[in-house]
């Protein structure tokens, strides 16, 4: 049993050579202490203050935990995020239950009944979720076309980050940027977030 930093949760690994932190479907709230951190509040402000530049009114958040981003803005739009975690979502659902243009869900990404909406989606946030995807490129393309939106927000870990331990695999999309870069316009923002080992680039990504 290893315990990793991003999430803090038990993983079981094989012993001996590398491996690579799996996604848990389904995890404590508790489990992501950090992303409530003073030290990662800059990755949601960093997010909203896109999202204000950009004017966003219909937002869909994958991945998007209790919606942390939703503590720096107006709410003069419609949302809508979804998580695999029931706990999260619990709460998240309970906060915001007075505000009728947001709303969360527990479902599958991999359920296309999950990306459905009754209003016109601008802006879509990925969140630290794409990392879990080897075909990331792919799946982000299509929920972009899914939705005809023409903006998109990635939070990921940056790939040249300190590592907690050399056997780990950083799961990371970094890498792989060029594949963004050559067929987008992207703004790119690193922020050193210490309780993350490392840096977060947050991409800001036009069609």
């Amino acid at each position: 049993m290893v315990e990793v930093p991003w999430p803090n949760i038990q993983t079981k690994f094989e012993e001996g050579g590398a491996r690579k932190v799996p996604l848990k479907e389904d995890y404590a709230f508790k489990d992501m202490w950090y992303l409530d951190t003073e030290q990662a509040e800059p990755i949601f402000k960093v997010q909203a203050d896109i999202i204000k530049e950009r004017q966003s009114k219909g937002i869909v958040d994958v991945g998007c935990r209790h919606g942390p981003v939703l503590k720096y803005l107006d709410h003069n739009f419609d949302y809508m995020g979804f998580d695999t975690s029931v706990e999260p979502i619990q709460l998240a659902s309970e906060e915001w239950k007075d505000n009728v243009n947001i709303e969360f869900r527990c479902k599958s990404w991999y359920d296309i009944e999950t990306f459905k909406v009754d209003f016109k989606v601008d802006t879509v946030i990925f969140s630290g979720v794409l990392l879990y995807r080897s075909d990331h490129f792919e799946f982000f393309e299509w929920v972009l076309k899914f939705y005809d939106a023409k903006h998109a927000i990635i939070q990921e870990p940056y790939h040249d980050q300190k590592h907690w331990d050399d056997n780990l695999i950083l799961n990371t999309i970094t890498n792989d940027l060029e594949r963004y870069r050559n067929k987008y316009k992207c703004k790119e923002t690193l922020l050193d977030c210490e309780i993350f080992a490392g840096k977060r680039l947050i991409l800001d990504v036009t069609l």
